[in-house]
């Protein structure tokens, strides 16, 4: 174990390009087997004097993964073997929001959960678990992504709300009519339950979003079968995607260099009254329910 692995970067679409692009100065690891089945590959990246971990949630070649099959247990199960204690990731969901524009990154601070069939936590019939989520996302990585940006002078909201859906499919008109009435500006497929289980495991957990399109009905788009995502965005556009995923490599190791040697948040508290309680130790490999 080494100090470079208690950070960690989990990719999401458009991984494989990154991959592709650092394939010089990255390691393939093998998926570790664990009690929820085998995660996906882990990479160790260095770039320059940055060291750090990586996740593609999708695949390795391409979007071979889609979010509702996604193994999140096993991925973050396997990254806290490797020693993770904090993880940024990265999601490229749509807008409802007019405001925002293609390619624009986003640091979240809420999440609304809309998912349904997907297992969102390690303490099955244990009796662990209930934890709050204030807040959501772990402040001291959300202040490190937001100097990052702000020292590559690149365009950011530091606040909204994500909305996590089940997927595969997109979202109907009136679903985004229904959750921009809920407050939401981002809606997406990837965040839950991945955060929900670092939390559990307690490790800090935030997101880095870029815009990779407009929400259905927020625009009027015409339907253009074929083309990836069926129309919802344009020639310019997927330029201002393209470049944004360029910058995440960038952006990562910036993230790394502003973090502080020692944590200050909370998040590796989170299961802090089950110890008082007696009801666990420090292994937290011994937390863990049946799958």
């Amino acid at each position: 174990m080494t100090p470079r692995d208690t950070f960690a970067v989990i990719g999401g679409s458009g991984a494989h390009k990154v991959l592709a692009s650092a394939a010089r100065n990255c390691t393939r690891v093998d998926p570790l087997a664990t009690p929820f089945g085998e995660s996906a590959a882990i990479y160790r990246m260095r770039v320059g004097d940055a060291h750090f971990l990586f996740l593609p949630r999708h695949g390795e070649e391409g979007y071979q993964v889609a979010a509702p099959w996604v193994n999140y247990r096993a991925n973050l199960y396997a990254l806290k073997e490797c020693g993770v204690t904090r993880i940024v990731s990265w999601s490229g969901p749509g807008a409802t929001d007019t405001s925002l524009h293609i390619g624009q990154f986003v640091i979240p601070t809420d999440l609304i959960d809309e998912t349904r069939n997907r297992e969102s936590s390690f303490y099955k019939n244990t009796g662990l678990g209930s934890i709050r989520q204030t807040p959501v996302f772990c402040p001291e990585l959300r202040d490190a992504a937001e100097r990052a940006l702000r020292m590559l002078r690149l365009e950011c909201r530091e606040h909204g709300v994500y909305v996590c859906t089940e997927g595969p499919r997109l979202e109907t008109p009136a679903e985004i009519r229904r959750y921009r009435k809920d407050g939401a500006d981002l809606v997406g497929m990837t965040l839950c339950p991945e955060v929900f289980l670092a939390r559990e495991l307690e490790m800090c957990y935030a997101v880095v979003c870029y815009v990779a399109s407009y929400a259905e009905g927020v625009h009027e788009r015409e339907v253009r079968p074929g083309v990836l995502p069926n129309g919802l965005i344009g020639d310019a556009e997927r330029e201002a995607i393209d470049e944004s995923l360029s910058r995440f490599l960038e952006i990562a190791c910036l993230i790394l260099r502003n973090l502080p040697d020692d944590h200050h948040c909370a998040c590796g508290l989170s299961m802090e009254r089950y110890r008082k309680e007696g009801r666990i130790g420090d292994d937290w490999h011994t937390w863990i329910g049946k799958p």
